[in-house]
């Protein structure tokens, strides 16, 4: 008899069960969900990794080691919506401690592993745009308005992670 015939529930009267699987603790992301909302977790996973004294924005860059870094204007919704005409990354940022090492990477054309741009896209989800082995050029300051604006070129491949949790509040 296979073991998908045999009655679990009893045995000639010695009363057999079925051992329960045993069950698996809920994931502390849901566990946090249920208390404090979706809206709340999303945030608080976006600042996931941070670390101490780096702000968390709504949409960000990571350039390798280089941030997060404060996006104030992209091209990014062209990468994330397919369109044709979006060839480069391109971007301005808050100027900040990064400047100066994101202005030499520019300057030297140097391959960079990973570009991530992290985009909150409602009360639920966010969106990361990776962009591989990139190289930043045209880099140019704006003191005035303290903003920079640059480039991402030559990548290899663009990876789209869209992440969601649960359903929306009404």
């Amino acid at each position: 008899m296979s073991e998908r015939d045999r009655d679990w529930t009893t045995h000639a009267g010695k009363g057999w069960r079925r051992p329960a699987a045993p069950r698996r603790p809920d994931s502390p992301i849901l566990a946090l969900q249920r208390t404090l909302g979706n809206r709340a977790t999303a945030q608080l996973l976006a600042r996931k990794g941070a670390g101490a004294g780096k702000g968390t924005f709504e949409n960000s860059v990571q350039i390798g080691k280089l941030g997060p870094i404060e996006i104030s204007q992209s091209n990014i919704d062209d990468w994330i919506s397919h369109k044709a005409s979006a060839s480069d990354l391109t971007a301005t940022t808050v100027m900040g401690k990064h400047s100066k090492e994101l202005q030499q990477k520019a300057d030297g054309k140097t391959k960079i592993d990973s570009i991530q741009v992290q985009r909150l896209t409602g009360e639920n989800s966010w969106l990361v745009v990776t962009f591989r082995h990139a190289v930043i050029t045209g880099y140019s300051a704006d003191p005035s308005t303290k903003t920079e604006q640059w480039k991402a070129t030559d990548f290899d491949a663009v990876h789209i992670d869209r992440t969601s949790i649960g359903t929306s509040r009404p």
